[in-house]
């Protein structure tokens, strides 16, 4: 494993991780169109909810998908909603 001290490669490195977790979930909604997000979780199944969560924030924030809160039924609870609006052009970054 190579080490890195250098501040600028570790914050690329780690645009590059969150930008390929993005980019798979792209990837699920782009099967699904539209899931909620434990869904999405349940699909992501080695990823905890809070992170999924996190980088669809991500997405909404840069247009991609739109994230909403639903009411359930009877007796559920409010669930959150998500659904693929587009599909970036170029979305994962080179990590050298």
């Amino acid at each position: 494993m190579k080490e890195v001290s250098d501040e600028s490669q570790i914050e690329s490195i780690g645009r590059a991780i969150g930008a390929r977790a993005r980019w798979r979930i792209i990837n699920v909604l782009k099967e699904k169109k539209q899931m909620t997000l434990s869904q999405l979780v349940k699909e992501l199944k080695e990823w905890q909810f809070q992170v999924v969560h996190n980088h669809c924030r991500i997405l909404q924030e840069e247009e991609i998908i739109d994230m909403w809160k639903e009411k359930g039924g009877y007796g559920e609870r409010e669930r959150l909603v998500v659904k693929l609006k587009r599909i970036p052009h170029v979305y994962i970054e080179e990590v050298e």
